[in-house]
């Protein structure tokens, strides 16, 4: 519980995704769960099964490891689930000495977003899983790359073309060759969520296959020089400003004069529109404020006509040479002017550099991405259209590998991917590459990035949780009916606590009140001037004649309930009376809260019970919604009546579900009220360990901020588990008196009214 985090919108998410395994999991047959004492998820597909480490059960687990295992375990789920019409005969057969192919790495690429797609549609907290590892593996592979160590166009690229079809740009700036691969076959790759099986996706990997091919030998062709396609700035040596020449020898003086002065012309990736025919002039207001020096700014490149419309231009002074890293414009001016222009640049790991802007330093151009890249001013983007502004900065996904900034994921699922920045732009291809397709997939996988994190997480956990391993991924959740039934009895169990009820909610209206209230405070040296205190000024007889508003508090709290409905609680209508009782209060200050009863499926000794196998906890716990934080107390209220005694408590992790829950709220304090009459016992014949993860679970959640307090109706068991200072003990909810109205009040005021 160290770092919860809000992940979830709604109880149904948080619900969904709550253990290590959501329940849909659970219930499908077609997967086979094991336990293992490694650190590592992974599966066999075919088989069905998902091999778990057992620490992922481990006590006190982070939200951010949580959300790891989910990520894993759910994504494995979901290949169980769905990539079934393929035999594994027809998979893509691996090369001779046992390497993946890649068409195979393609196509578990576009597999992978289907699948998910698929998922996600059917259950709400896998949802939210899927969304929250695409940010996390975007981030954490934009440092793989900017470590320097992988270099791997092809995956580069299938890891780039799978962000952005889920809306996310990379948070790092593709290399040339990745950027060529993704010109080549984005348009086919974002019709993934489209497919409706996996043999859809296998025979649209082999389009992609072929697109990826020939991307691959037209690179090698044209090293070390390319040739500059259609709508992008194509930077050109001596013998790339001769082909253009050939290629543009109708454009006129204009061009030639551009040529003879060693300017860098127009032209670029095919992936995106040509500037001229329909952005010629869109840029030429802001083109007319370039700088008096007449230094070029990157914008310019984008029209072929720029001259005359954008301000006088720099001369380059030297030519490109044939063979360098750009054949021709010469990236080292480039990158001078960005330094000049106090952009970030690409080591800094931010992704736009000031390329492209005008005067207010913004590149806009149809048809480019919003929050992506942006390049060339005024240049356009691929052929999904749109209009779009980038600002030197990427706003895509996940933070830049210096955590400079956060990304927003605003890029639309099946966009065009964004424009590079001048030095990388496709004129130039750089180092001479002959690399085969095959020599270019070895990266990372998220799984092995998952996998490494998950095992440095384990071994950072506290041993003394390390000892108590549950399995919360068989407990089971219920939201009994409101009958009518239900409604009498209510009735009848109000009327037998409503001088109760009517003490706390009159306690509790009373210190609302009086914290709500805004009070003046007069005799001040410094404030408003107080007009009733001009005779002491005229008079000279003091200077404290000023006063100040101190405003009101609200009661920014919210409380969940846990009821304790262990065999036990032979008093257990007393804890309903009381759970009624503070249910009624709470709603009559319009406190949100919420009540939850628990138990175990099992008794001890049940042969029923699944076996141990290393864990501390294999008895299901039953969680009993009564009232959610978003259901209304006046429908719902009589639920409340079904509360009764079964067969074991587990009130440790009861506490700590309760608290995950309450994490998700907006307010600023945050109250567990657990209803028990003493020690923990899952019927596994080790009391002693459940009661110590309890005292655990409490010192752990209030650190967080999270307060629990212990309710003993006629013991004082619980007392020594929760701390003297955190216990309230209560006879009978007949007897309670106005010592624990006043305790009740102070509690819920968080000490700042006295009743």
């Amino acid at each position: 519980m160290s770092d919860r985090a809000t992940y979830y919108g709604s109880d149904r998410e948080a619900e969904d995704a709550m253990a290590v395994m959501a329940r849909w999991i659970s219930r499908n047959r077609k997967i086979k769960v094991v336990y293992h004492n490694g650190t590592a998820v992974d599966a066999d597909v075919e088989g069905g099964v998902i091999r778990i480490p057992r620490m992922a059960c481990a006590s006190g687990i982070t939200q951010e490891a949580l959300m790891l295992l989910r990520g894993r375990v759910y994504h494995e789920a979901g290949h169980i689930d769905e990539t079934v019409t393929v035999p594994r005969k027809d998979y893509p057969k691996p090369t001779p000495d046992g390497r993946k192919t890649p068409l195979f790495e393609i196509w578990n690429a576009l597999e992978d977003r289907r699948m998910e797609a698929v998922e996600s549609d059917k259950h709400a907290g896998c949802k939210v899983v899927f969304d929250w590892s695409t940010k996390y593996f975007n981030k954490e592979i934009a440092k793989k790359i900017s470590s320097g160590n992988l270099d791997a166009p092809l995956w580069e690229a299938l890891v780039a073309m799978s962000f952005l079809v889920e809306g996310c740009s990379p948070a790092w700036s593709p290399s040339k060759k990745a950027k060529a691969y993704i010109d080549a076959a984005y348009s086919e790759f974002s019709k993934v969520k489209s497919c409706q099986n996996d043999r859809e996706s296998l025979e649209l990997a082999e389009k992609i296959h072929k697109l990826l091919k020939q991307a691959n030998e037209d690179w090698k062709k044209n090293e070390p020089k390319q040739q500059p396609q259609k709508g992008q700035q194509g930077q050109k040596g001596e013998k790339g400003e001769k082909d253009e020449k050939d290629d543009q020898g109708d454009q006129g003086e204009q061009e030639k004069g551009k040529q003879d002065k060693g300017e860098p012309q127009s032209g670029g990736s095919g992936d995106f529109e040509d500037e001229d025919e329909e952005g010629e002039g869109k840029d030429s207001e802001s083109k007319k404020g370039k700088d008096d020096k007449g230094e070029k700014k990157d914008g310019e490149d984008g029209e072929e006509d720029g001259e005359g419309k954008g301000g006088e231009k720099k001369e380059k002074e030297e030519k490109g040479k044939d063979g360098e890293g750009s054949s021709g414009g010469e990236e080292s001016d480039d990158e001078e002017g960005d330094d000049e222009e106090g952009e970030g640049s690409e080591g800094e790991g931010e992704e736009g550099d000031g390329e492209g802007e005008d005067e207010e330093g913004e590149g806009k151009g149809d048809g480019s991405l919003e929050g992506a890249e942006s390049s060339e001013g005024g240049e356009k983007g691929a052929e999904a259209g749109g209009k779009g502004k980038g600002k030197g900065g990427n706003e895509g996904d996940g933070e830049k590998p210096d955590g400079k900034g956060e990304s927003k994921g605003d890029v639309k699922p099946g966009d065009a991917p964004y424009e590079m920045k001048d030095e990388e732009a496709q004129g130039g291809m750089g180092e001479k590459d002959d690399r085969e397709l095959e020599d270019e997939v070895d990266g990372v996988s998220q799984e092995e990035i998952a996998n490494e994190e998950l095992s440095r997480y384990f071994a950072d956990l506290d041993p003394a949780d390390t000892n108590y391993l549950s399995r919360r991924d068989l407990d089971e959740h219920i939201v009994p009916s409101v009958n009518d039934a239900g409604k009498t009895t209510y009735k009848e169990r109000r009327e037998m606590v409503s001088v109760m009820v009517a003490s706390m909610t009159h306690a509790l209206e009373q210190a609302l009140r009086s914290l709500a209230r805004s009070r003046k405070k007069p005799y001040l040296r410094h404030g408003k001037l107080d007009k009733r205190r001009l005779v002491s000024i005229a008079k000279g007889l003091s200077k404290e004649v000023f006063y100040k508003i101190n405003s009101g508090m609200d009661l920014d709290v919210a409380v969940a309930v846990t009821i304790d409905e262990s065999g036990s609680m032979g008093n257990f209508v007393h804890v309903q009376l009381m759970a009624l009782a503070i249910g009624e209060a709470l709603n009559a200050i319009r406190v949100p809260f919420e009540i939850i009863g628990t138990t175990t499926q099992y008794s001890g000794g049940d042969h029923r019970m699944p076996l141990m196998e290393g864990f501390s906890r294999v008895n299901p716990i039953i969680y009993r919604h009564y009232k959610s934080f978003n259901e209304k107390w006046d429908v719902v209220r009589s639920r409340i009546v079904q509360t009764s005694h079964y067969n074991h408590n587990i009130d440790g992790e009861v506490v700590e579900y309760a608290a995950f829950r309450l994490a998700q709220r907006k307010e600023s304090r945050k109250i567990v009220f657990s209803l028990s009459d003493g020690e923990p016992c899952g019927g596994h014949n080790n009391d002693e360990q459940m009661g110590a993860n309890l005292k655990r679970v409490c010192k752990r959640v209030r650190k967080e901020g999270i307060e629990v307090y212990g309710f003993g109706i006629g013991t004082e068991g619980p007392r020594s588990l929760y701390g003297n200072e955190w216990f309230v003990y209560l006879e009978s909810p007949s007897k309670m008196g106005p010592e624990f109205v006043k305790k009740f009040a102070d509690v819920v005021t968080g000490g700042r009214f006295k009743v």
